[in-house]
């Protein structure tokens, strides 16, 4: 099975050049005719404030129609709660949860792929406290204990960035206590990879028999003075090939996506015309 990876298209109206890159990803999805499109969520630049930019994500996507499965973002959705205090972005809520379902459908999955359990997880529910929280939880120990081959995850958020023992407190990963529950319950399954987006860089380590992998934006990177640097920098996709016991995830830079810098795109986010000076 060939499924290929997108992540962090950040689509909105005005962005222009990141839907350019978007459709150039179509155009390689296409030509690889990949069974299935895992999106690892950012579809938008900002839906969790303007659901104007879910119509624009919805329109590019849609020849995708029946292929593809969403994962929503910080953008998407809100922010997970961050341990004292964070970030000054919009945190993930009923509404905005509720909208995002009704043009992407369903915000954690599974399904299955020969011997393979395949599962997708709404990071941004990770320390939330709501009731949807405790319902994916739920629903992912019942999904684990079924599964009776190899497993492979994909979120939004990676994490950690070296281990399971890390206590960084970063928007980057999700809250430690639900982090320490979710490595609790995969523990008893037969885990492969989880791969994630979010980052804006490339990059792929072990834990154990576990490959952890971070997927490129295709919109953008991030320059280094908004960000530091602990991957490559690069804009792309990937692609998984997955056979009856094993996976292999390579990086592909599709022809006509632009290696688009955030710095010249500032218009997309304003808030960062100031750091960006």
């Amino acid at each position: 099975m060939k499924i290929a990876l997108i992540s962090d298209t950040h689509l909105a109206p005005a962005a222009t050049a990141f839907r350019c890159n978007a459709e150039a990803a179509l155009a390689w999805i296409a030509a690889t005719e990949a069974d299935l499109v895992v999106h690892l969520g950012d579809i938008t630049a900002d839906g969790a404030k303007d659901e104007r930019h879910f119509a624009e994500a919805a329109e590019v996507f849609a020849p995708l129609e029946g292929r593809i499965r969403f994962l929503p973002g910080n953008h998407d959705i809100g922010d997970n709660p961050m341990e004292g205090g964070g970030k000054d972005e919009p945190t993930v809520d009923a509404g905005r949860l509720a909208a995002y379902r009704r043009v992407f459908g369903r915000d954690w999955w599974s399904l299955e792929a020969g011997r393979w359990a395949l599962i997708g997880l709404n990071a941004q529910l990770l320390g939330a406290g709501e009731a949807e929280e405790a319902r994916q939880f739920d629903w992912l120990a019942e999904r684990l204990a079924g599964a009776r081959g190899p497993v492979g995850l994909f979120l939004h958020k990676p994490l950690f960035r070296d281990g399971p023992a890390d206590e960084v407190v970063h928007h980057r990963y999700p809250p430690l206590a639900p982090r320490r529950r979710l490595f609790d319950m995969l523990a008893g399954c037969d885990l492969r990879f989880v791969v994630c987006g979010h980052t804006h860089q490339t990059r792929r380590f072990h834990v154990g028999e576990v490959e952890h992998v971070w997927a490129p934006s295709t919109a953008f990177v991030i320059p280094d003075r908004l960000q530091e640097r602990i991957g490559d920098k690069v804009v792309g996709t990937m692609l998984l090939d997955l056979t009856d016991d094993g996976h292999q995830i390579d990086l592909v830079v599709p022809s006509g996506l632009a290696q688009l810098d955030l710095a010249d795109h500032a218009a997309v986010y304003p808030q960062l015309s100031r750091l960006l000076a």
